[in-house]
């Protein structure tokens, strides 16, 4: 026997799909048309923007390039990747503290060693 939920069965749905844009959303829809046209997007009336088509040049890898226009000037070597950050003193720090459960079923958190017997309890 399989479940029918009433939210897809009960014509909410279909009712949604069957609506008619508003008044309000072409007006919203023709500012909005305007304010990209005003950006310089060349736009459908339905609101799509409509894109250049890219042109496919033909070349092969062997070809080299005959005019450079600015030669950008590159580092080819990667170097010895400098020196790792020093995280001991993380773990001296940590030593002071632990992660207990606050009471049965509950949040973990962070007590000093000292009040160790005492998490989470009323004193």
């Amino acid at each position: 026997m399989s479940l029918i939920y009433t939210n897809n069965s009960s014509g909410a749905i279909r009712r949604a799909r069957r609506k008619k844009p508003t008044k309000a959303y072409f007006e919203a829809l023709s500012k909005h048309i305007k304010y990209l046209r005003t950006l310089g997007f060349k736009v459908q009336e339905d609101g799509r923007i409509i894109f250049k088509k890219r042109e496919v040049i033909n070349t092969t890898f062997n070809e080299s390039p005959t005019i450079k226009e600015k030669e950008i000037p590159l580092s080819n070597t990667i170097g010895n990747g400098g020196t790792k950050p020093d995280d001991s003193w993380k773990i001296e720090a940590s030593k002071n503290w632990t992660i207990v459960p606050a009471y049965n079923k509950g949040p973990y958190m962070v007590v000093s060693k000292s009040d160790l017997k005492t998490a989470g309890k009323k004193v």
